[in-house]
């Protein structure tokens, strides 16, 4: 990125032909200028995914981010943008069927947590905040990886807030995942990405709607806030709160 001005569009799009960053049409991706022009979100999906123009306003920390997103998760982000189409409208009031309403939490406010643990993924789903982080801090540290991925989410991240919560996506890895530099984890979880997307919605996937996403108080991650040094920083039910109620047979409600 240019240290001396804001990236423009140009300066994006230099970076996306560096990186051979296509579409998944297979065509090559450009950032180009915003009209101005009030356009709803499957417009702008469907423009990306039949031409390789993502619109991109100047000056607008929203927008470099989501052109971050692509340089650093191409084959996610790729897949995300070729499903909002293929979903197409809903009859809902937002107009995205349920696989929508997730692809699109994820992209603005997602994260992804690589975790070599399952135990510590049982207690993350099960809401164990204080267990997780407090009691396991060091297998935390040891065996999960937290990377953003929303775009939302890093421009939110300017100035995190009490509370602030992204939406996960846990990738099951192997030890050997956290002897890699952080370059070659991303690749590692975008490639996994796209593998997960590829069956989303189907029947039997495991990311569907909404409620497949895991709730993430960002704050919580060790190392993330010097309040979290605290172990009663995790009882604070405002940031960290007990986890969804479940039906009479055990299953989230």
């Amino acid at each position: 990125m240019p240290a001396a001005h804001w990236p423009t569009a140009e300066d994006l799009t230099r970076l996306a032909a560096q990186r051979r960053l296509r579409n998944a049409h297979d065509l090559a991706l450009r950032f180009v200028p915003a009209t101005g022009e009030k356009r709803a979100a499957l417009d702008f999906e469907r423009r990306i995914l039949d031409t390789g123009e993502v619109e991109t306003r100047s000056e607008n920390w929203h927008d470099v981010f989501h052109a971050c997103a692509w340089l650093l998760f191409p084959r996610a982000k790729a897949r995300i943008n070729a499903l909002h189409v293929a979903a197409g409208a809903a009859p809902a009031p937002n107009g995205r069927n349920p696989l929508r309403d997730l692809l699109t939490l994820f992209d603005e406010s997602g994260i992804i947590i690589a975790c070599a643990d399952v135990p510590l993924a049982c207690l993350l789903a099960n809401f164990e905040w204080h267990e997780l982080f407090w009691t396991h801090r060091e297998r935390v540290r040891a065996a999960m990886d937290f990377t953003l991925f929303g775009h939302a989410l890093y421009e939110q991240c300017h100035a995190p807030y009490d509370g602030l919560t992204a939406k996960a996506i846990v990738v099951p890895v192997t030890p050997d995942y956290f002897s890699l530099d952080k370059p070659q984890r991303v690749a590692r979880m975008d490639a996994a990405l796209e593998q997960m997307l590829l069956a989303a919605g189907a029947q039997g996937s495991p990311l569907a709607a909404p409620r497949d996403l895991q709730p993430l108080p960002l704050k919580g991650i060790p190392g993330w806030a010097a309040e979290n040094e605290n172990p009663a920083y995790y009882r604070d039910e405002r940031q960290f709160r007990p986890g969804r109620t479940r039906d009479r047979a055990g299953s989230p409600s």
